[in-house]
């Protein structure tokens, strides 16, 4: 290589070299920015609530306890608990509903709903003890996150124990309840098309149970947020209805 190319090359290298340094210090650059944006975010919001941390903290786990209890309620009505015949049926419901075999389609679909509401109260004590679990951080992400935060905070923070205590509760339901078997009962009845279609097995009608649980569960837990959304009033706790007041802003 003669003087010029060795000239040229270490020019780029040079400049590469440099390049690549700014780069590589660049995500803790932002790393270290996005920390101190929060940090002033986290101020500013304690600022303008008028909280004291442990006050944001504690009024936050007032307000998902109270919304908690009142999904409870809600779901210990007669009726709350409608969960549809899962997806994979659908061909098999249809040739039912034809040939007028409502009375196993019916058998059926009370078996699902009474595996359901079975679970329901354990549902609710494994989300009450995830509220231990919420940290300032989360409680911060509900004053200032979607009019949904604070469902969304809830199962995202207990999703993974549900799934570890609830879903063995749902299987033992389904066998109680004969719902593998019921299933079965009702594609032999729809007709021998039906019955070559196959039938989900007990472990995909758990999975599917455990999905309706919570998706029903949530689905009260967030009609009980836009009611205090609405009104922080219904929390009564004076902090707690600062928090979600100041939330809805």
């Amino acid at each position: 290589m003669n003087y010029f190319n060795r000239s040229v090359a270490l020019s780029i290298l040079l400049v590469f070299g440099g390049t690549l340094s700014i780069a590589a210090d660049l995500p803790a650059k932002a790393t270290t920015r996005k920390a101190g944006d929060a940090a002033v975010t986290a101020a500013a919001l304690l600022k303008a609530s008028g909280l004291t941390p442990s006050q944001l903290l504690g009024g936050t786990n007032t307000g998902l306890s109270a919304m908690l209890d009142f999904a409870a309620a809600e779901l210990a009505k007669p009726g709350a608990v409608q969960v549809p015949t899962p997806p994979s049926m659908a061909k098999i419901v249809s040739l039912a509903k034809k040939l007028n075999q409502t009375g196993a389609l019916d058998s059926f679909k009370a078996s699902l709903n009474a595996a359901a509401a079975s679970v329901m109260p354990q549902t609710t004590a494994v989300l009450k003890e995830s509220l231990a679990g919420i940290t300032l951080d989360d409680a911060m992400t509900l004053t200032s996150g979607a009019p949904d935060s604070a469902t969304r905070l809830l199962r995202k923070a207990a999703e993974p124990a549900l799934r570890a205590r609830v879903m063995p509760l749902i299987a033992q339901a389904i066998a109680v309840n004969g719902t593998a078997a019921k299933a079965k009962d009702l594609a032999v009845k729809a007709g021998p098309m039906a019955a070559m279609l196959g039938v989900p097995n007990a472990e995909a009608l758990e999975s599917f149970l455990f999905s309706q649980v919570l998706d029903t569960s949530f689905s009260y837990i967030a009609k009980g947020e836009a009611a205090v959304r609405a009104n922080p009033a219904l929390l009564k706790n004076t902090i707690a209805a600062t928090v979600f007041s100041f939330a809805r802003k």
